[in-house]
């Protein structure tokens, strides 16, 4: 570090806030000071550092399913956010299991990472995380928590089934309708499917409940469940479905029995990457998950008294329309 100090003529103080990407610094002294470091071979020793400050430049995410393609591109977008100040990302995952979930959080203390920012496991409360949040800046991410003032961030989970339901009943005149997909005790299938059934009834709409039953919001329970339904009956004129994950799945099944979006118009939610390339494309309700991502990281550098720009809202939900609803693609 003196080195560096001495060959630009600049203070060891100066030298170390650019290695820890301070925001004191300009953007063009920063990247002088990284440069000259670079050309000289420094390595900054983040090792010692932690054990100055008490904490590392490592953030947690600690997530429920870590192969789900939302969680893959909230986390992209998270560390963007994150990176911009040097923070480096672990991601951990906690099959949606309560006992692994304290484990994890237990061990992200122990190891001084700076921050987590976390998609509670089903059934958690506040007293899940509340251990590790007083001892760590905690973000609680998508799912909200009972007990609990962690601060947290999501989807409009209010409007999402308003805007899948109002597409199926207004544009596609859609008669008989169904939720499908997603946990009873995950929040957002608790909000979007209330605010989709608030929807329909105030349409006169009748609702398919079998159709509504919860289960896995990953394609293969979709799969297995919707060929089941499909096997005992003629599906609704209409679906939205929980996730984009649960559509595809959905889809596989209908076009095992001969079905495409004449006789059931199908919408996802999260307007996943590969949903434009599906077969059929998907239509879906766009909940941007790679913008939550960076919002949460950006939220999180907040806790951690950084200064970054950028949005602290995630853009407002908006309907983007395709071929597994019948429509032309937008």
């Amino acid at each position: 570090m003196i080195d560096v100090a001495e060959s630009l003529g600049v203070s060891r103080a100066t030298v170390s806030l650019a290695m820890r990407r301070s925001p004191l610094l300009t953007a063009a002294t920063r990247d002088q000071v990284l440069a000259e470091a670079d050309r000289l071979g420094y390595v900054y020793n983040q090792t010692a550092a932690s054990l100055r400050t008490q904490r590392t430049n490592m953030v947690a995410l600690v997530m429920p399913d870590v192969v789900n393609p939302f969680v893959a591109e909230l986390s992209l977008g998270a560390q963007e956010a994150l990176a911009e100040l040097g923070y480096f990302v672990m991601i951990t995952n906690t099959n949606d299991d309560l006992a692994t979930q304290r484990s994890v959080l237990k061990s992200l203390a122990e190891q001084r990472v700076a921050g987590v920012i976390i998609i509670p496991a089903l059934h958690s409360d506040g007293s899940d995380l509340h251990p590790a949040g007083d001892r760590l800046p905690t973000l609680v991410l998508y799912r909200s928590l009972r007990d609990s003032t962690l601060p947290s961030v999501g989807t409009a989970d209010d409007t999402i089934g308003s805007i899948g339901a109002g597409h199926l009943i207004g544009d596609h005149q859609c008669r008989r309708v169904g939720y499908f997909g997603g946990e009873l005790a995950a929040t957002p299938r608790v909000e979007r499917e209330r605010s989709f059934r608030a929807a329909a009834t105030g349409a006169g709409v009748e609702i398919d409940e079998s159709w509504t039953a919860p289960l896995p919001a990953d394609m293969r329970s979709a799969h297995r469940v919707a060929r089941q339904l499909l096997a005992a009956g003629p599906p609704p004129d209409g679906i939205l479905c929980h996730s984009d994950q649960v559509a595809y799945g959905l889809l596989k099944a209908m076009a095992e029995h001969g079905l495409d979006s004449t006789h059931c118009a199908v919408v996802g939610i999260d307007d996943l990457q590969a949903s434009s390339m599906w077969t059929p494309s998907v239509s879906s309700v766009a909940v941007h998950p790679v913008d939550l991502g960076r919002v949460s990281g950006r939220i999180l550098l907040d806790l951690l008294g950084e200064s970054v720009s950028g949005d602290r809202t995630v853009p407002r939900p908006v309907l983007h329309r395709r071929s597994s609803c019948g429509c032309r693609a937008d």
